[in-house]
C-alpha cells in the first residue's frame, strides 16, 4: 500500500465542504471509488460509517450499502478486482457489526446471474451506454479499440458496458460516471479521465458536480505523509 497518512473524521468534513455540489450519498460513493482506486481501503470504513450514521431508516442504510458495493463492482473495470475486493472487505467489516442491516442485505436478489444473461441483450445495452457516454465519437472509439485487439473491444462492449456498467438498479448512469471519475483520478490516465468527465456531462452531471468529483478524488490521492 502507498505511504498515506491516516484518514480522520476531520478529513471527511473537509471532503464534504470541497465536494458540496454532490448529493450526500453520491459524494460518499465517489469517495469510496477514489479511496479504493488509490489503494487506501482505510478511508472506506470511515466514509461508510459516517454515511450510515446520517441515515435514519434501515431501508435507506441497506440501499446505500448496495450502492457502495455496486459502485465498487462496476469500478473493477477501472481499478481492477484486487482493489475492489479490499474495499468490499472494509464495507463488510462495518456491516458485520449490525445484525439488522446484515439481515436486510440478505433479502436482496442478485442482479447478474445465468437466468438473466443474454449475450445479444448485453451487447445492445452496452452499445446504448457506450453511445450515450461517447456521443458522436462512439463509433470511432470502438473502432480504435477493435484495432488494438478485437477481443478487447468486444469484452468492453458486452461485459464492461453491457453487463457491469449499464445496470442501474442501485446506481444510475450519471452517478456511475461520477464514480468512474473518482476511480480514474488515482490512475493518472488523463485521456480516459477527460472522456468520462465529458461522459458524465452527457449523462446529466453538471459542471459543478464534475469539478466536485475531481476535487474530492484529488484530495484523497494527495493525503500523504
Amino acid at each position: 500500500m502507498d505511504d498515506y497518512s491516516a484518514v480522520t473524521r476531520k478529513d471527511l468534513d473537509l471532503w464534504d465542504v470541497e465536494a458540496n455540489d454532490l448529493e450526500d450519498s453520491t459524494r460518499s460513493l465517489v469517495s469510496i471509488s477514489a479511496g479504493a482506486s488509490a489503494n487506501r481501503p482505510d478511508s472506506i470504513s470511515l466514509v461508510v460509517q459516517k454515511r450510515l450514521q446520517e441515515l435514519d431508516k434501515l431501508s435507506d442504510q441497506a440501499h446505500f450499502i448496495q450502492q457502495a458495493r455496486e459502485s465498487l463492482l462496476k469500478m473493477t473495470s477501472i481499478m481492477g478486482t484486487p482493489k475492489a475486493i479490499n474495499a468490499l472487505a472494509e464495507i463488510s467489516k462495518v456491516t458485520a457489526s449490525d445484525s439488522a442491516l446484515t439481515s436486510e442485505l440478505l433479502k436482496t436478489s442478485p442482479l447478474r446471474s445465468s437466468s438473466n444473461y443474454n449475450y445479444a441483450q448485453m451487447r445492445s445495452r452496452g452499445e446504448e451506454l457506450f453511445g450515450a457516454i461517447y456521443g458522436r465519437h462512439a463509433t470511432s472509439v470502438e473502432e480504435k479499440l477493435r484495432l488494438l485487439y478485437p477481443e478487447l473491444a468486444e469484452v468492453i462492449m458486452v461485459d464492461s458496458y453491457g453487463r457491469l456498467l449499464s445496470e442501474t438498479t442501485y446506481l444510475c448512469a450519471r452517478d456511475t460516471e461520477l464514480c468512474a471519475i473518482g476511480s480514474l483520478v488515482p490512475q493518472n490516465v488523463p485521456t480516459q479521465l477527460k472522456s468520462h468527465c465529458v461522459g458524465a456531462s452527457r449523462l446529466g452531471a453538471t459542471d459543478s458536480m464534475i469539478q466536485a468529483a475531481l476535487r474530492l478524488a484529488k484530495l484523497i490521492c494527495t493525503k500523504r505523509l
